[in-house]
């Protein structure tokens, strides 16, 4: 170490800084993933059920554009969605328009059922009132049933190498809703593909408005606690340079930025402060001693690097739980976090104190050098000293308490209730939701088991009773499938007023005969070649995971009691990908929290060889951990993307405080716990308190983001530090004090 305070000094922290600009090249050129499929988790049978069924009946993933007019059905609201509509089709990337103006419907002809244009432009109002009374399955899809909004939905082209041309049909979508929506009407447009656009599109947001934010705070911090530019510039050096190296490392391997790995720069920025901030003031205080600059550089590198080595692993320990996850977003922002604590910590045992050996140090500070910090860490070490049974039967109640909010925790992923309220998608979202239709697309893969051909009355008939026991499920608003043509088939054919499915065998088989050969659009989108596979579509209204779970699972349920075991309906698309992987990613959290507590043990008790240490460790870590699952059960904050990472995550940080403690302690210990506790308290609360304060406020820049998830991991993460923090000042050393009255000195 001493060679590379010397000579080898400068020559590698020109290494370090070349490494540095290679690397914010790359950073410099990360984009933001436009399909959100890092998010997605790698089920293997799932996704191929989902590849099969795109490959029978197309992308699940529509635009639905509603439009409300107060003249809707008069020749004015007719001849806006026409002309909407036929602007929306001529677009590049659009497969198909459905809408008033382009539906069909099958009427009887020379040559039997044919189809025929559902409305002309000029039609008269009793004209159109009379076609949407004789197809009523168009009520809730193309109008609404007050007959005051109309559906436009937009089938887009299937582009898996080209997830861009969304966006353009996006925007398109919203430019055309502003120039062409005259006096009285509204347009509101909404979907899946929208909503992953619009979440793409507050990513980057969030990267150019929180990154900045946080380097303030932090400087601002670190400005308040040092009052020298060195202990500014230094720390946030040591952050930065580690955000740069993180972030470039993940371009280069190919990533793209998600609604997940957003949260990868004002971590990388907050937890990459810790061992510069305890070198630095370690170095400022000069309690160690050092006749020359490099003699107290060094002195303070022998002083902390034990314990802020093993902080640097137990916190890459937590991160790197994340990594079990089956969601390849959760498992590259633990790896790539992880990956970050390693390089910040190499940074600041090397880059940091080459340059402290330039600086001038200042004279070692006397007791009282932090005034305020230093007044209240003497009464925290007063209190827990004097009173320990107090402290420890106070924080065992509110622990107790705390976990009794727990089993109240719920696992939810709403991707529309996860923006702030104002946010364009929310707004459009709840009024198409409330005045058209269901807003999410809930579909179902419907096979025979054997693989033969579904053509038999008795399951058309099994399925009609299906469809009106999902239509009657809470937050369904329809459910469609290939029955809709065979009933306007049977019509055309039997020149019948009402709708009806054909009354035996050969009626049914000329009537599938005929939509095959028919080539009507919507035909593939409800039966598959051969009719070996048909969809049932479902709509939803506007409901997170912890509702729509549970509808599946009635709705699969109905299924095999209504269809009969010669048949299966199992649930597919991009919103039962969302469920699943929702569901999902609580169940893995749970796994690798156990994971985390265990590599934390063993590191702990790698270090301290000792039972006892490792034991009064886990006690003031466990409890803020505990409180936090607690208020959030109590106040419903539900278990999410971003909040169930939260305990993982933020274990290995709490820990790191407990380590520099009781690593002080073990060393000044010479038979008095109660002396020892307080010359720690003063020692190592200094750097404890403004690491914490750094952690906690930029971990609190993240609440003015765009989702709540990484809101709520924001403010929930900086709230677990405080309760951390005062239980590593109080709990622990209450804890060693009656630790030592029981006998423990022996030990």
């Amino acid at each position: 170490m001493r060679g590379l305070l010397g000579r080898a000094g400068v020559p590698w922290l020109v290494a370090l800084s070349l490494t540095t600009l290679v690397l914010g090249v790359h950073a410099s050129r990360l984009g933001v993933e436009l399909d959100n499929a890092s998010l997605n988790a790698r089920d293997p049978e799932a996704l191929a059920r989902y590849a099969d069924f795109r490959a029978a009946f197309g992308s699940d993933e529509d635009l639905l554009l509603a439009i409300r007019h107060p003249g809707l059905l008069e020749r004015d609201g007719i001849a806006l969605i026409a002309e909407v509509s036929d602007t929306i089709a001529g677009w590049d990337g659009v497969r198909r328009v459905w809408s008033l103006a382009t539906a069909e419907e099958l009427v009887a002809g020379e040559l039997g059922a044919e189809p025929r244009k559902l409305l002309e432009r000029d039609a008269s109002p009793a004209d159109v009132g009379a076609a949407l009374d004789r197809n009523p399955d168009l009520t809730g899809w193309l109008v609404s049933s007050d007959r005051r909004t109309a559906g436009v939905v937009v089938e887009l082209e299937d582009r898996p190498g080209d997830p861009a041309y969304h966006g353009r049909i996006i925007d398109g979508l919203r430019a055309l809703a502003t120039e062409r929506a005259p006096t009285g009407a509204t347009f509101h447009l909404t979907g899946v593909p929208v909503q992953k656009h619009d979440v793409a599109m507050f990513v980057d947001r969030d990267q150019r408005l929180l990154l900045p934010l946080a380097i303030v705070v932090l400087g601002a911090t670190l400005a308040a606690f040092f009052r020298r530019p060195a202990g500014v510039l230094l720390p946030l050096g040591v952050a930065g340079a580690t955000t740069v190296w993180t972030l470039g490392l993940y371009a280069w391997s190919g990533h793209a930025t998600n609604a997940i790995t957003s949260l990868l720069p004002p971590v990388l920025l907050v937890v990459a402060l810790a061992s510069s901030v305890h070198l630095y003031e370690t170095w400022s205080a000069g309690h160690h001693g050092g006749d020359t600059a490099v003699d107290r550089a060094l002195l303070a590198v022998r002083a902390i690097a034990v314990p802020a080595a093993l902080c640097a692993i137990t916190t890459a320990q937590g991160f790197l739980s994340l990594t079990t996850s089956e969601i390849p977003g959760v498992r590259q922002l633990g790896l790539f976090a992880a990956f970050g604590v390693s390089v910040a910590f190499l940074l600041g045992m090397t880059a940091v104190p080459i340059v402290l050996t330039w600086l001038t140090p200042p004279p070692p500070r006397s007791a009282d050098g932090h005034g305020l910090t230093l007044r209240t860490l003497d009464w925290t070490s007063r209190l827990a000293t004097s009173r320990p049974y107090l402290v420890l039967v106070v924080f065992t109640v509110l622990t107790a308490a705390a976990a009794a909010g727990i089993p109240r925790l719920r696992s939810n992923t709403d991707l529309v209730g996860f923006l702030r309220r104002g946010a364009p998608l929310r707004h459009d979202t709840e009024v198409v939701d409330a005045t058209l239709t269901g807003t999410l697309p809930l579909d179902f893969l419907l096979r025979a088991r054997n693989g033969g051909r579904l053509d038999s009355l008795d399951l058309m008939r099994r399925l009609a009773t299906l469809e009106d026991a999902i239509r009657a499920r809470p937050h369904v608003t329809t459910a469609t499938s290939v029955l809709a043509l065979l009933r306007q088939v049977h019509r055309a054919e039997s020149r019948r007023a009402s709708l009806a499915l054909p009354d035996d065998e050969a009626h049914l088989r000329n009537a599938i005969d005929l939509l095959e050969e028919s080539g009507h659009p919507l035909v593939r989108r409800f039966a598959a070649a051969d009719f070996h596979a048909l969809r049932v579509a479902v709509r939803l209204r506007a409901i997170g995971s912890a509702q729509s779970a549970p509808l599946v699972a009635a709705i699969t349920t109905d299924a095999q009691r209504l269809l009969g075991p010669d048949y299966e309906l199992v649930p597919t698309g991009a919103l039962w990908h969302v469920v699943h992987d929702s569901m999902r990613l609580v169940r893995e959290q749970v796994a690798s929290f156990g994971t985390a507590i265990i590599l934390v043990v063993l590191a702990i008790g790698l270090l301290f060889r000792s039972v006892t240490f490792t034991i009064l460790a886990l006690i003031p870590n466990l409890m803020p951990i505990v409180w936090t699952g607690g208020l959030m059960g109590f106040c419903g904050i539900e278990l999410s993307t971003g909040t169930a990472m939260i305990a993982s995550a933020v274990l290995g940080l709490v820990v790191d405080d407990t380590i520099h403690y009781l690593s002080h302690y073990r060393r000044v210990y010479a038979g008095d716990a109660v002396a020892a506790i307080r010359a720690t308290s003063r020692a190592v609360g200094a750097p404890v308190t403004v690491t914490s304060v750094s952690l906690i406020l930029g971990f609190w820049v993240g609440a003015l983001g765009s989702f709540k998830p990484t809101i709520y991991f924001s403010l929930l993460t900086g709230l677990t530090m405080i309760t951390g923090v005062v239980c590593d000042l109080l709990v622990l050393p209450a804890s060693l004090v009656v630790f030592e009255r029981l006998g423990g000195r022996r030990a």
